[in-house]
């Protein structure tokens, strides 16, 4: 199955977050006043609330460690919603129309459309997730399948092959006993079914009897390269160095990826063979380049795409198949480039998580939803830190809550809280580059980062967006608003947030109330 553009990982879950604020800020945020009665305003919270978690769900869904493929479904299935929403509004109001021969009053109830076009959008997402969740699953049985068929045809090959040597030695052994030959054929036969049966012991065992755990690289790069170059003396295989703290999601099978994919290299390619390590704060990329052809047509299919042939073909290659299975059970993505008719080598790059994923998180690239749970806790914290400062030394929360046209204090602090969050989310998502070539510990490295994050919301959100959204509302607003305690309530909030981000992430029982969300 092909796996969508990455635009969609990009785009789509900040699109679900427009859609969500557009939704909350035109339609829903309008129908409350800061003197209405106590009923009404209980009434136009709820959709208030659902609207601005829409938005951060948005946020999440692009920042976090989702498929591709999940974000697509999801953000498709909550378009789907919106349209089916805005058309039962249009036919119900052009039905009035038709019948009474005048306008109705649906479309003039702000808080009614906005209750309805939040509930396709929300409706849309809870499907997107379900239909996602039984994609998973679909793919799950195929992975299951392909396992078993690798099975079935590696032990037809390899030991069908050698019980016709042993049978067809034994037979020249009970004529002539006298044959060295034979008894060798004979021993080299039973050692290849006994190690068949050993590779498909580790190969094809389920899923659950084999945790994905952080495994250290290194260790299992240089015991698979030293077996190899026993086995072929006279090939060279260069192999970079690799920080021994450098580890990906894998378990005791991660040898079988390096061994077949650099044997598969030294067999078919020419000169040296090259293992090239890279790694981002997400994820680790293992690189096999040589100078052969390259694959052909079928086993890049069967690399990239997992699809394995329908029939039993010993050309499509055994080793690679055991790659595509390994690779997909950790997460992890293959790409192969170069080769005949190219003017680089070829290449075959594994890129592996450097943690372990599960449910819809299946991408080496976002944050971690363990991550997702420390900004949003951190971002809470900070802003209600933040808020209390700004409350009692400028008393400013309610000019927040104009922003969406209620100049209240507590409609000030839900939004507030919001815009923290969203922002926290943003730092945890820069906050993952700032380990490259720096000593300073996470706790200095995230208060640095946080202080600086907060400087540019200063100047940046506080100095211009803000006045310059009041003022369109008509709200008096002063362009550019670069106060001193807004700075210090800016900085105060980084660095409540970097201090509170790696605390939490310290916490064993944080993590596992993240890992019990989760499920």
């Amino acid at each position: 199955m092909a796996t969508p553009s990455t635009r969609w990982k990009r785009y789509g879950g900040f699109g679900i977050a427009a859609v969500g604020f557009l939704i909350t800020r035109l339609f829903v945020a309008e129908t409350i006043g800061a003197g209405m009665p106590l009923p009404f305003l209980l009434a136009s919270l709820p959709p208030l609330l659902v609207g601005l978690g829409l938005t951060v769900f948005g946020v999440v869904l692009a920042v976090g460690r989702f498929s591709t493929t999940y974000v697509r479904t999801v953000t498709v299935w909550c378009g789907l919603g919106i349209v089916a929403l805005v058309a039962l509004l249009v036919a119900t109001q052009l039905s009035a129309i038709l019948r009474e021969g005048m306008m109705t009053t649906l479309l003039d109830s702000q808080l009614l459309v906005g209750n309805l076009l939040l509930g396709g959008a929300v409706v849309g997402v809870f499907m997107g997730d379900r239909s996602a969740a039984n994609t998973q699953k679909r793919q799950e049985i195929r992975r299951t399948a392909n396992r078993a068929a690798f099975v079935n045809r590696l032990l037809r090959h390899d030991v069908l092959n050698a019980a016709a040597i042993i049978e067809g030695h034994a037979g020249l052994l009970a004529e002539t006993p006298d044959r060295p030959e034979s008894v060798s054929a004979i021993d080299n036969a039973a050692g290849t079914i006994k190690q068949t049966i050993t590779e498909v012991g580790r190969i094809a065992s389920p899923n659950e009897d084999s945790e994905i755990t952080p495994v250290p690289l290194a260790g299992t790069l240089s015991t698979a390269i030293d077996e190899l170059r026993e086995r072929y003396p006279d090939r060279e295989i260069r192999v970079e160095s690799v920080p021994d703290e450098l580890t990906v999601a894998a378990d005791d099978r991660l040898d079988i990826v390096v061994t077949e994919l650099v044997e598969n290299a030294i067999r078919y390619g020419d000169d040296a063979v090259r293992v090239v390590i890279e790694s981002t704060p997400q994820s680790v990329a293992i690189s096999v380049v040589d100078y052969g052809p390259g694959l052909p047509p079928a086993q890049r299919e069967l690399l990239t795409m997992g699809e394995f042939p329908e029939y039993d073909d010993p050309g499509a290659g055994f080793g690679l198949q055991a790659v595509s299975l390994l690779v997909e059970r950790y997460g992890g993505q293959i790409m192969t480039a170069g080769g005949a008719g190219s003017e680089v080598p070829h290449r075959i790059t594994v890129r592996l998580p450097r943690e372990p994923l599960s449910g819809s998180m299946t991408e080496t690239t976002g944050i971690s939803m363990f991550a997702v749970g420390r900004a949003t806790t951190a971002g809470v914290v900070a802003g209600v830190v933040m808020g209390s400062f700004l409350q009692l030394a400028a008393d400013s929360l309610p000019v927040i809550g104009a922003l969406y046209s209620v100049n209240s204090p507590g409609i000030g602090w839900l939004t507030h809280l919001f815009h923290s969050v969203i922002f926290a989310l943003l730092f945890a998502t820069g906050y993952q580059y700032t380990d490259r070539g720096t000593s300073l510990s996470p706790r200095r490295r995230a208060s640095l980062f946080g202080l600086g994050w907060g400087t540019v919301l200063w100047f940046v959100a506080a100095g211009f967006v803000m006045p310059a959204w009041l003022s369109i509302l008509g709200q008096p607003a002063t362009l550019p608003n670069l106060t001193p305690i807004g700075l210090l309530a800016h900085l105060l909030w980084g660095l409540t947030l970097g201090l509170s981000y790696t605390l939490l992430g310290r916490l064993s029982w944080f993590e596992q109330c993240v890992q019990w969300y989760r499920g």
